[in-house]
C-alpha cells in the first residue's frame, strides 16, 4: 500500500533537517540562515502531520455518520467534558460545551435571525450556498429520533443511511444453487428482485419541505420550550409526510409508495367490492412467498375503511379475527401478524360496481426485505422574514431529506376491495 504524501512530504523534511542539524553538532556554530532553514523544514513537517490528522479524523466522521441504523447517539451524549477540539481563537472546547453554543446559537437563529446575532455566535453555525443554515445534530436528532415511534413504514423498513442524492440498493443476489452441473439461465432472481425501483436499481432522496409559522410577538417572549414546541410538530408532520409517501407515493417527486408500485402484481382482488372475508385476507398472505411470509418482519397495513371492515370479522368460534394487544403501545394482530393502520393508503370508495374490488386498501408483506428507506439524516431550516410580515409571524421553512422505494416486489401481495 502506498504511503500518504503528506507522510512523504513530512518524512522527507525531516531528512533534511536531522542532515542540516548534524552538520553543526555545536548549536554555537549553526549560521542563522541554517537555523531558519532547519526550522522551516520542521515546521512544513508538522504541518503536513496535522493535514493527516484532519484526514483522519475527517474520515472517522464520515464512517461514523455512515454507521447503519445510527448507532451513533444524536441526543447529545454523556456530556463528559472532556477537551475534543478547538475553535477559530485556538481555545479549546468540550464536546458537551461546543454542542450548547450550537443549540444556543440556532434558537437565537431562530428568534432574531442572522442580523441580530453576535459574531461568536454566528461561528456555531453552518450555511451551506443556499442559505440554509445546518441544524445542529443535538436538535435534529431529538426531531428524528422520533420518527421511527411515530410513523409506521419508517419503523417496518429497512433504512439506508447516505450522504448522496441517489442510492444504489445494492444487494448480493445469489441467483442459483445445485448440486452437481449447475446449468446456468436467464431466468428471475429468486429472491424477488426486479427491475424496480427503475433506474439502474437506485433509490432518489427527495426534499420533503415543512413551514412553521411563529408569530414575531410569540418568539421574543417564549422561553426555552420554543425548541419543544418546534420539534415535536416537526417530527410529528414529517411522520405523516413519510407515511404518505411511502404508501403511494408517485415515486417521481416524492419516495415511491407501495401501494402503486408496478412491480407487485400478486394480489387478491375481492368478489364483491367493498366486502372484506377472512378467507380473502388468508389467501392474501398465501401470494407471498413462503421466505417473506415466514419472516418475523412480515405484517399487514390498511387504510381506516378496511380495518374498520376486518375489526367485525370473526372465527368459527365467534372470536374476532383482529385482536389487541394487551401491551402498551403494539399492535393489533391478524391471523398471527402485526396489524398498522396507515391512513395513507387508499381508502375503500364507491366507484366500482360491485364484484370487483380496485382499492389497495391492504397490503401484505416482508418490508424490511422489501422496501428500503435512503435517509439523509440531515435538517436545514431557512429564515423567512419578510414573507409572512403582514401576518405578524416569521417562517421557518425546515428540509428533510428522504427517498424510499419497492426493492423486492415479490415480497408484498395486495388485497383490493
Amino acid at each position: 500500500m502506498a504511503a500518504h504524501p503528506l507522510l512523504v512530504r513530512a518524512a522527507q523534511c525531516i531528512e533534511q533537517a536531522r542532515a542540516l542539524n548534524d552538520e553543526f553538532p555545536e548549536k554555537h556554530t549553526m549560521p542563522a540562515e541554517v537555523t531558519k532553514k532547519i526550522d522551516a523544514l520542521l515546521g512544513e513537517a508538522s504541518r503536513c502531520k496535522r493535514q493527516v490528522q484532519r484526514e483522519a479524523q475527517l474520515t472517522d466522521l464520515d464512517g461514523w455518520l455512515k454507521e447503519p441504523d445510527y448507532k451513533h447517539d444524536m441526543s447529545g451524549g454523556d456530556g463528559s467534558g472532556a477537551l475534543t477540539a478547538a475553535d477559530v481563537s485556538g481555545v479549546y472546547t468540550t464536546d458537551k460545551e461546543r454542542k450548547e453554543a450550537a443549540q444556543k446559537a440556532f434558537m437565537s437563529f431562530v428568534r432574531k435571525g442572522w442580523a441580530g446575532m453576535p459574531d461568536e455566535m454566528k461561528a456555531a453555525l453552518v450555511e451551506d450556498t443556499q442559505g440554509e443554515v445546518l441544524i445542529p445534530a443535538d436538535f435534529a436528532g431529538a426531531i428524528l429520533r422520533e420518527l421511527p415511534r411515530q410513523a409506521v413504514l419508517r419503523n417496518l423498513a429497512f433504512i439506508r443511511p447516505t450522504s448522496k442524492n441517489k442510492v444504489d440498493v445494492g444487494v448480493v443476489n445469489i441467483a442459483a444453487a445445485g448440486w452437481g452441473k449447475l446449468e446456468v439461465t436467464g431466468g428471475p432472481a429468486a429472491d424477488g428482485l426486479a427491475a424496480d425501483p427503475a433506474d439502474k436499481d437506485t433509490i432518489t432522496v427527495w426534499d420533503l419541505n415543512a413551514l412553521v409559522k411563529i408569530g414575531v410577538d410569540e418568539l421574543e417572549d417564549s422561553d426555552e420550550d420554543l425548541a419543544g414546541v418546534i420539534s415535536e410538530a416537526l417530527s410529528l408532520k414529517i411522520a405523516e409526510m413519510e407515511d404518505d409517501a411511502f404508501a403511494v407515493g408517485n415515486g417521481t417527486s416524492q419516495p415511491q409508495g407501495v401501494a402503486v408500485a408496478a412491480g407487485i402484481t400478486q394480489g387478491i382482488v375481492a368478489a364483491a367490492g367493498q366486502v372484506v372475508t377472512g378467507d380473502e385476507l388468508k389467501r392474501t398472505s398465501f401470494q407471498v412467498p413462503a421466505q417473506f411470509r415466514k419472516s418475523a418482519n412480515a405484517a399487514w397495513i390498511g387504510h381506516t375503511s378496511a380495518e374498520e371492515k376486518i375489526a367485525l370479522l370473526k372465527d368459527a368460534n365467534g372470536n374476532y379475527l383482529l385482536q389487541p394487544n394487551t401491551a402498551a403501545g403494539e399492535p393489533s394482530t391478524l391471523m398471527g401478524y402485526r396489524w398498522y393502520t396507515v391512513d395513507g393508503l387508499p381508502a375503500i370508495t364507491t366507484t366500482s360496481d360491485v364484484g370487483a374490488g380496485t382499492d389497495k386498501s391492504v397490503i401484505f408483506g416482508d418490508w424490511r426485505q422489501g422496501y428500503m428507506v435512503a435517509d439523509r439524516r440531515r435538517l436545514t431550516v431557512t429564515r423567512l422574514e419578510e414573507r409572512y410580515a403582514d401576518e405578524g409571524k416569521i417562517g421557518l421553512l425546515f428540509r428533510h431529506r428522504v427517498g424510499g422505494a419497492v426493492i423486492r416486489p415479490k415480497a408484498f401481495a395486495w388485497y383490493k376491495l
